[in-house]
């Protein structure tokens, strides 16, 4: 099987973002439920929310990947 070869920095980069996206899903769940607003958010609002947070944390980890992986590669010329 001839595949691109995946980068060994994708899966610290990937973890970071899971942990990142964890510790944003968490405060945003805490100040939802009471805290800063009056009436939280409906659940199924929660639910897009925590995945719009997860998701976004995760493709910026993805894209600093490849920044990080670019100025590598520059930088070894």
């Amino acid at each position: 099987m001839t595949g691109k070869k995946i980068s060994p920095l994708r899966r610290p980069f990937v973890l970071a973002g899971v942990a990142v996206g964890a510790m944003l899903t968490a405060w945003y769940l805490y100040n939802n439920f009471g805290r800063v607003t009056l009436v939280p958010d409906p659940i199924w609002t929660r639910f897009v929310n925590v995945a719009l947070i997860m998701f976004s944390s995760i493709y910026l980890a993805n894209l600093l990947r490849h920044l990080v992986e670019f100025l590598l590669k520059r930088g070894q010329r």
